[in-house]
């Protein structure tokens, strides 16, 4: 069976971006066969980092306990990429069910990765960690929903309760970067 994305792009040996999502929804059933295999293969082989992240994002769509696996995670991190990574990716599982405490661990990734980052992926994650920051968390557990999903419901709200960010400037006008 083919790995769905974001796990293809975990298991796989492409680089990794720090700016990317990897918390887009699973299926249960298909997010349970991968932590089966995951499992397996740590029995016959020692995983990579990226393969226990993998494990991680496919625990928490089958419904298993991946608090867990993220502090078995950050115990065997060994640099500040791995920590951002994984601080990155369990925030975005967070927010997709709309949990607390994602913004948590968004901003923890976030600190560690803003050093890492060439400017156009700081900003850009920048400006997707303001518009997301919006979202109302909960302890109880939202119906999943993929990034495009997350930002449509932010601007919404955004719009509906008038923080949107009003611009004195004449349009077209660039006051700074963020813009």
């Amino acid at each position: 069976m083919q790995a769905p994305e974001p796990l293809s792009q975990l298991l796989s040996d492409n680089d990794l971006s720090l700016a990317d999502w990897y918390g887009e929804p699973l299926d249960a059933r298909q997010a349970e066969y991968w932590v089966r295999q995951l499992l397996a293969s740590s029995a016959r082989t020692r995983l990579r980092f990226r393969d226990r992240l993998a494990e991680l994002v496919a625990r928490y769509w089958s419904g298993r306990d991946a608090e867990m696996s993220y502090y078995s995670l950050l115990a065997i991190a060994q640099n500040d990429i791995e920590r951002a990574l994984l601080e990155l990716c369990y925030g975005q599982l967070l927010l997709a069910r709309k949990r607390q405490p994602a913004r948590k661990h968004l901003d923890a990734g976030f600190a560690l990765a803003a050093h890492l980052w060439p400017a156009d992926d700081y900003f850009r994650v920048m400006k997707r960690h303001q518009a997301l920051a919006v979202l109302p968390l909960s302890t109880k557990t939202a119906a999943p929903s993929g990034l495009e999903a997350l930002l449509k419901e932010a601007c919404v709200i955004d719009r509906l309760t008038g923080t949107a960010r009003h611009h004195d400037h004449a349009e077209g006008e660039h006051c700074d970067t963020l813009d």
